[in-house]
């Protein structure tokens, strides 16, 4: 039986395989492109520009349309998408233990709402759950199975020390091309490579998770790629 509301086809998450997790992703329709709710109120105008919602799958306009349902039906009626998403929960954990994989959920792939993942994360604390933000204090909406890594933007640098102090990882975006090394540090932070795979949780605390820019983000001229 197929989910309704998540996905587990991603270039990225596909990688986590190989160490034993399936991710499950929620895709809504970023920023304010679903016309009704604006899912990532603190996205700069280089995040919205860059964002992946137009990246692999998210090219076709098909997909575009369903992650706009998705967003309309959280919009429209709270209580029924929540429903069909602890139903989808559960048939992931069937996949998953059909494929002798630990279930990881990400609820945020294109959105910035943490009360989504905090509900399930709450409700499932078996499961390990994890998203990227770019809302302030990361810190205070953590919980012991919902991991958060801040996102840098061209505007946020303050913000982002701040993450770093509370040991809350910070994404960051490079022009790095694909196959070459990320730099070593950034603001006096050691850089990891966050492509080798999309499981934030493990990544060791207060680093900087380098990105290499893809899709629209190798064009972006402000500043939210960090041009090396």
């Amino acid at each position: 039986m197929p989910t309704k509301l998540l996905t587990f086809q991603n270039a990225k998450t596909v990688k986590g395989q190989k160490k034993g997790f399936l991710t499950g992703i929620l895709y809504l329709a970023p920023a304010f492109t679903s016309g009704v709710l604006n899912v990532c109120a603190k996205a700069s105008e280089g995040c919205k520009r860059a964002c992946l919602f137009t990246a692999g799958r998210g090219a076709f306009n098909s997909v575009q349309e369903a992650r706009k349902r998705k967003t309309l039906l959280y919009f429209n009626n709270k209580t029924e998408f929540f429903n069909i998403l602890r139903e989808d929960i559960k048939i992931a954990r069937k996949m998953a233990e059909n494929q002798g994989l630990t279930l990881v959920m990400r609820l945020n792939g294109t959105s910035d709402l943490p009360s989504i993942a905090q509900t399930m994360a709450l409700e499932n604390p078996d499961l390990q759950f994890y998203d990227y933000t770019k809302l302030s204090k990361p810190e205070k909406r953590v919980l012991p199975n919902y991991h958060l890594t801040f996102s840098r933007s061209e505007n946020n640098l303050e913000e982002c020390l701040k993450a770093l102090k509370h040991k809350i990882n910070v994404a960051v975006v490079f022009s790095t091309k694909k196959g070459e090394k990320l730099p070593k540090k950034f603001a006096g932070y050691k850089v990891i490579d966050g492509d080798e795979t999309d499981l934030r949780f493990l990544d060791k605390k207060g680093v900087i998770v380098g990105l290499r820019a893809k899709g629209k983000a190798k064009l972006d001229t402000s500043g939210f790629v960090v041009r090396l």
